[in-house]
């Protein structure tokens, strides 16, 4: 599926952007795709659904997953996080920039592709044989399970240039300011205050320690602090590169998060400790990571 109006495209079910017409059905939810040009920081994938058992139109955002710069492209990824059981699915994929959208439609009543979720195989869920096999000594040792639950993805637009304090004994200190922000998932849905930003400290050996803080608003109004630090790697040399404004093009980072709120919807947060992984595209002072609970 292509579809181009008013200098955008989007397109979806090729080879670079994948959207089958078939799935399993799996805790994970459904995801495909989504291919849009040009490339610009205000493109908004959005999908409107309903399925032969809900008839009720939802929608759900896409999450940058991947700019091209050389071809001008970018790639989205959407979760339908709620779609757990066999059911056929039809769905509209939109992109929005700057007050224009493709396609142009008036309401979310046409639905021009669709994709059917099948119930997981029987050979998958036939328990496995329980006949004992040989453990190495190592495999005895007791370890505490660990499982990641996904959340939202995050990006951060910083604003530009950034405080420098300069070189203090502890390290190179640098402020950054956020000019915006959003948090977009299946658990969580909220854009960034003004009031936030990263006070940070770069190490001799390159290595950023990240002392962010910031308030989130949800789409239903709810308020939400949350401060966090990281490491953000600038390489063995990040430390002078920075001074010269020389960098990766895509710096890893990861982050622990923590939130606050009163908010009796979002008091779930309170309980939760976080991890982001993700990199910050410093061509264009953009921050992007996916956001799991431990």
């Amino acid at each position: 599926m292509e579809v181009c109006q008013d200098g955008l495209k989007l397109w979806y079910g090729t080879e670079d952007a994948p959207a089958s017409e078939s799935f399993i059905a799996t805790r994970q939810g459904i995801s495909i795709t989504v291919g849009v040009y040009p490339l610009h920081p205000a493109n908004k994938v959005t999908v409107y659904y309903r399925s032969n058992k809900n008839r009720l139109v939802q929608s759900t955002a896409g999450v940058l997953r991947h700019s091209d710069y050389v071809a001008a492209k970018q790639y989205f990824s959407v979760h339908f996080l709620s779609l757990l059981e066999p059911q056929k699915v039809e769905y509209l994929v939109t992109l929005s920039c700057a007050g224009r959208q493709v396609p142009n439609v008036c309401n979310t009543q046409q639905f021009p592709s669709s994709f059917v979720i099948n119930d997981l195989p029987s050979s998958l869920t036939t328990p496995q044989s329980t006949s004992k096999t040989p453990t190495s000594k190592s495999s005895q040792f007791h370890r505490f399970p660990c499982n990641l639950n996904y959340l939202a993805t995050v990006q951060v637009q910083l604003q530009e240039p950034p405080e420098i304090i300069g070189e203090t004994p502890e390290g190179l200190k640098v402020n950054w300011s956020i000019k915006a922000g959003q948090v977009n998932g299946p658990k969580l849905n909220a854009i960034f205050g003004p009031q936030g930003g990263d006070h940070m400290t770069i190490r001799h050996d390159g290595i950023g320690i990240v002392g962010a803080y910031a308030t989130l608003q949800t789409v239903d109004g709810a308020l939400i602090q949350t401060r966090y630090s990281g490491v953000f790697e600038l390489g063995q040399k990040g430390y002078q590169n920075f001074l010269k404004q020389q960098w990766l093009n895509a710096p890893p980072l990861r982050v622990t998060p923590r939130f606050l709120t009163e908010h009796p919807k979002y008091k779930w947060l309170n309980r939760l400790q976080c991890i982001g992984i993700g990199e910050v595209q410093m061509s264009d002072l953009l921050v992007i990571y996916d956001l799991y609970a431990l």
